[in-house]
């Protein structure tokens, strides 16, 4: 009876230790990963405005930049990268430790489909990965430049914008244009009214007329004298007098 006892406690002790081991090794993590992977990262070499919260993103005729970011595979700076662009290998840009790529968009503005292999000196792929990139159109953004308390980058100028003022300046900041070519001299502004004026600059300044009340209607338009395919507009109305009581 002794026996049976201390043989029936053995068992029971030998199945809670392998139930107990089984069970962490479900729930505990493996102590070592040996994932081989890439990642692309990219990001458009255009103009954003201060405080934008958001990536640069690749426009027409502007460049694009993309990084390999190898995981699990060791140095990347002695991986050996094969940059393809819409199928074809880019020779010049490829090779040991080349794991970025600057590429410009064409004035046809299509899409593009980009891929990047790791591959060993026997020509054995350790790792890829692909993305499609489509240009986004030139974007507008319009802010109030107040004398007092500067840009008003916390209300961007929409549909329609309230005055409280008898002046107003006005600012307009391009999203998405070449940022090598992001400048007064190379940008053409053209600021219009519904009264057929037009200005021209980056900012622009209203005067109420004295007494007056009612809408007018704004509207402003950007070109790269030199990239045609960069241009952009926006309209919004004013409110003024007793119609922005």
């Amino acid at each position: 009876m002794i026996n049976r006892s201390k043989k029936y406690r053995a068992g029971s002790m030998r199945w809670i230790f392998v139930s107990f081991f089984l069970l962490t090794s479900y729930f505990l993590p493996p102590t070592s990963v040996n994932a081989q992977s890439v990642d692309i990262l990219w990001q458009g070499e255009t103009y954003t405005p201060p405080f934008y919260q958001g990536r640069a993103l690749w426009s027409r005729q502007s460049r694009a930049t993309l990084v390999a970011i190898p995981q699990g595979l060791g140095n990347p700076a002695n991986l050996d990268y094969i940059w393809m662009k819409n199928g074809t290998i880019l020779g010049n840009i490829s090779g040991i430790g080349k794991n970025s790529l600057t590429f410009m968009d064409t004035i046809f503005s299509k899409r593009v489909t980009i891929k990047v292999e790791i591959v060993r000196g026997d020509d054995e792929l350790l790792a890829e990965a692909s993305i499609i990139l489509t240009p986004f159109p030139q974007v507008l953004t319009i802010y109030e430049n107040n004398p007092l308390y500067g840009f008003l980058f916390h209300q961007e100028v929409s549909d329609a914008y309230p005055l409280r003022e008898a002046e107003v300046t006005f600012s307009v900041f391009p999203l998405f244009f070449n940022t090598q070519n992001h400048s007064d001299a190379i940008l053409t502004y053209e600021w219009r009214t519904n009264t057929d004026e037009a200005e021209t600059g980056s900012s622009v300044t209203y005067r109420i007329p004295e007494k007056a009340s009612g809408t007018s209607l704004i509207s402003v338009a950007l070109t790269n004298i030199n990239q045609i395919m960069q241009s952009a507009n926006k309209s919004f109305l004013v409110q003024f007098g007793n119609e922005n009581e």
